[in-house]
């Protein structure tokens, strides 16, 4: 893509040639759950955080399909983690980066990629991690920017320095578990590495995951499976209470159609917080969205018709659903609705 992308661009001689744009984007993580045929969405959602929606992944994971949760860590030693098959994700990684010529000092990149994969999510975190000058950082960030690898999202409501993620799962994968445990893999001990690995996989794999398909949730589905809820630009932000001297990151911020991000008096349709942790949320979490409504509304925003969402991979308690049943303006999206449920 980027070879063709570079032939049609800026004085090149094909210039103004091309006729047709078509970029084919992996499936999303519902269409990527029926290409995989997993019937269970807590199974379809691991193995959306590990491959993604890339389809040529089905092809090449020669294990049967995981069915369950209990499935899953068998099915993750016998494909991303067998080095003897394609999809081993050090080897997929390692093609990945080979396949733009622009990248031709790979250690490099994969020091950028295992700064990003372990949490630094800005240009200045990221070369600190690795000992590189901010400045130094410009144009490897832009070139895996440009080829997919890392998103660039800027705060909905305010400007700020952008937050840098990785895009693809299994390149994430890659730098946070198997490269980590790759001694244990190529010695054949891939239940012993997957062990070891799996409390960074549910806090630094999962979590983030969970988080990004709300907001894709809310950007494609919200509009059309809640009453007439209005949609516009979706995003997250960070927001100051001076009070307590605290910052609440939000992870699920909605405009109204037509308005622009960053504007100073933007009208928002809905707040919501992802939480994938064991327990079921509860009224805490209701109470914090409250609050953070309110401090949004004092900063000059219209909160008039915000409604409040919670999200959560392990339900909600009994004492939360009796707090939402009494109000209009709360809802309450688990797993089976974040899958058309």
């Amino acid at each position: 893509m980027s070879v063709m992308s570079e032939l049609l661009s800026g004085t090149k001689p094909l210039r103004g040639r091309a006729v047709l744009d078509l970029r084919l984007a992996a499936f999303d993580y519902r269409d990527a759950r029926r290409m995989w045929q997993i019937e269970d969405p807590h199974t379809a959602l691991l193995v959306h955080s590990v491959l993604g929606g890339a389809p040529g992944y089905r092809a090449l994971a020669d294990a049967p399909v995981p069915q369950s949760e209990a499935e899953f860590p068998g099915w993750v030693q016998r494909t991303v983690l067998d080095p003897t098959l394609a999809l081993y994700s050090r080897a997929e990684a390692e093609y990945l980066l080979r396949e733009d010529p622009r990248i031709t000092h790979r250690s490099l990149y994969y020091d950028i990629l295992g700064a990003m994969a372990s949490g630094a999510s800005t240009a200045s975190s990221i070369g600190s991690l690795i000992g590189r000058e901010r400045g130094a950082m410009t144009h490897p960030l832009d070139v895996l920017e440009s080829t997919g690898y890392v998103t660039r999202s800027e705060d909905i409501l305010r400007p700020r320095k952008p937050t840098l993620t990785l895009t693809d799962p299994i390149v994430r994968f890659n730098q946070l578990i198997t490269l980590p445990y790759a001694p244990l893999i190529e010695d054949g001990r891939a239940a012993d590495a997957w062990s070891a690995g799996r409390p960074t996989f549910h806090a630094k794999i999962l979590g983030p995951h969970f988080e990004e398909l709300t907001r894709v949730w809310t950007r494609r589905y919200a509009r059309d499976e809640t009453d007439g809820l209005e949609i516009g630009p979706v995003g997250s932000a960070e927001i100051s209470d001076a009070k307590t001297r605290t910052k609440h990151e939000v992870d699920v911020l909605a405009l109204a159609p037509g308005e622009r991000p960053r504007s100073p008096h933007a009208r928002i349709t809905l707040l919501g917080e992802a939480k994938a942790t064991l327990s079921p949320r509860g009224p805490a979490d209701l109470d914090r969205l409250d609050r953070i409504r309110t401090l949004i509304g004092e900063q000059g925003h219209d909160v008039r018709d915000t409604k409040l969402a919670l999200f959560s991979l392990h339900g909600f308690d009994r004492n939360l659903h009796a707090a939402a049943a009494a109000r209009d303006d709360v809802l309450l999206i688990g797993l089976n609705h974040l899958y058309g449920g």
